[in-house]
């Protein structure tokens, strides 16, 4: 509607009485304003405009404007509010999502299609034919258009989201956009993660952690052996490994000659020492096999 340029006929601010009625209206309107917001949105004091206008079709609209930014437009009786006052209300309608290049389409007095709706994992908001509705863009929440849907969300679906689903009246860079200060949308994150957004945290997430260790290559801590510090005993006919402290070098050079000049040899020709090592390679080996 406001895709090219109007035509202003008045400019005037707005009488206590007419502030009053427009205030109650606007409540009538969007009861789920409260009296706290809708003071800001109709304020007792501040400068209020009333802006009465001609679109380019020839369509009479009336822009009441807070602090010479539009909030607010009414045609035939109905009020919608523009996209200043949906960026500092992003709940006040229910939103719909679409990509960002269709916003330029938007802009240009083009309406939204079905197809360019993005159904996100929640599902889409409920409504029916001829329900206000907020268009935004996927990962804002902040409005950048406002419309009418053409027919209801079950409608929508059953059509498989191909069609018109909604008739855009307003749009953020489009003229009665401009008529404000051109500010630009403020970044609202949305309520619940989309899907490529969440694989994005989980990758950033790994990404963090670093690699995960190989499984294959790890041994658990309590399965792992100090092979160095086994030592044997000999006792009740059989050999039993045990954990004792690894005795210094000298020592065990000492030990060994004193076990080799006290034990005399076996029948086989092997001092029970010999008999021992081979017994502990044994051992050894066992424990490899494991």
């Amino acid at each position: 509607m406001f895709s090219k340029a109007f035509r202003v006929k008045s400019n005037t601010a707005i009488k206590g009485s007419d502030r009053r009625k427009l205030r109650t209206d606007v409540a009538a309107a969007f009861p789920a304003l409260s009296s706290e917001q809708l003071s800001e949105l109709v304020p007792n004091r501040e400068e209020l405009n009333v802006v009465k206008l001609y679109a380019h079709k020839g369509d009479a609209v009336t822009v009441y404007a807070n602090n010479r930014n539009p909030v607010l437009f009414e045609m035939e009786k109905t009020f919608y509010p523009t996209v200043y006052t949906l960026w500092s209300y992003p709940d006040l309608l229910p939103a719909f999502s679409t990509w960002p290049p269709v916003l330029q389409r938007l802009a240009g007095g083009a309406d939204l299609m079905l197809p360019g709706v993005m159904v996100p994992s929640c599902g889409l908001p409920q409504v029916q034919q001829g329900t206000l509705c907020a268009i935004t863009l996927v990962g804002n929440r902040a409005p950048v258009a406002v419309g009418v849907a053409t027919m209801s969300t079950a409608e929508m679906l059953a059509a498989g989201m191909k069609g018109k689903g909604f008739t855009v009246l307003h749009a953020y860079t489009d003229h009665l956009w401009g008529f404000g200060d051109k500010s630009y949308p403020p970044i609202i994150a949305p309520l619940v993660a989309e899907p490529a957004e969440l694989e994005n945290t989980d990758d950033d997430d790994k990404d963090e952690k670093g690699p995960e260790p190989d499984n294959d290559l790890c041994i658990a801590p309590s399965l792992q052996m100090n092979i160095g510090n086994l030592s044997l005993q000999e006792g009740d006919g059989c050999a039993r490994l045990m954990e004792e402290e690894k005795p210094s070098e000298t020592g065990a050079v000492e030990m060994a000659e004193d076990i080799a000049e006290l034990q005399p040899e076996t029948e086989d020709g092997r001092t029970p020492q010999e008999r021992m090592d081979e017994l502990l390679h044994q051992c050894f080996f066992s424990c490899l096999k494991m």
